[in-house]
């Protein structure tokens, strides 16, 4: 086969943005059980993120990519950014654990819901990582509609922790919360550019039954 750089190029850009997806489900997995070593993870995305900007740019500058090379290229640059911002929800919620640990709170029954909204995030973020690389309309479609579930997860949380834990142990309770729904969140706008990269169509703005 001939040599083809833009192709190389893109090659390794695919290949730091799956490494960086790996080292961002890590840190979803491990950032109530493991605080400590999601954050030490931060560290490696923080690098690619970077890293990743600069193959993008070169990219471009040497090789003035078109049309489908050019979508893909705009589209990992987003995506990088998106993986980044996950990442930096997640260093929250370990965040929020460790104080958590060193104060020695436990928020009881709670736990269960918080863990569930994380397997929530986890599976939208998965399943939208999965549709980019496999230009899955059908899939991102589904995440971007189901959406509203993490929504009312985060609800339920927020009310059981005003209800039931003192005030400060419930203000960090529900921000763990908000970071997860923040993860689905740009989980699901990941979702919304597949569908645009690959149908052409806008969903950002439309209702449930319209997609």
């Amino acid at each position: 086969m001939r040599f083809n750089p833009l192709y190389e190029s893109l090659k390794e850009i695919e290949g730091k943005l799956d490494e960086m997806y790996s080292s961002v489900v890590f840190m979803i997995d491990n950032s109530l059980d493991l605080p400590d070593e999601t954050l030490e993870r931060e560290e490696l995305v923080n690098r690619l993120e970077i890293e990743i900007d600069e193959l993008v740019v070169r990219t471009i500058a040497l090789y003035h990519p078109e049309a489908s090379p050019l979508r893909k290229i705009l589209m990992s640059m987003k995506i990088n950014n998106d993986l980044e911002r996950i990442a930096d929800h997640a260093e929250n919620v370990a965040r929020d654990v460790k104080h958590f640990k060193r104060k020695g709170v436990d928020i009881g029954a709670l736990w269960e819901d918080i863990n569930l909204i994380k397997d929530m995030a986890r599976r939208a973020f998965v399943e939208a990582y999965s549709s980019f690389k496999n230009k899955d309309s059908e899939l991102a479609k589904e995440i971007w509609r189901s959406d509203y579930i993490v929504d009312a997860m985060r609800d339920r949380i927020l009310k059981r922790a005003v209800d039931t834990l003192p005030t400060p142990v419930a203000l960090k309770t529900v921000s763990i919360a908000q970071n997860f729904e923040r993860i689905a969140d740009l989980s699901t706008n990941i979702a919304e550019d597949v569908v645009f990269i690959v149908e052409g169509e806008i969903i950002r703005h439309k209702s449930i039954e319209e997609v």
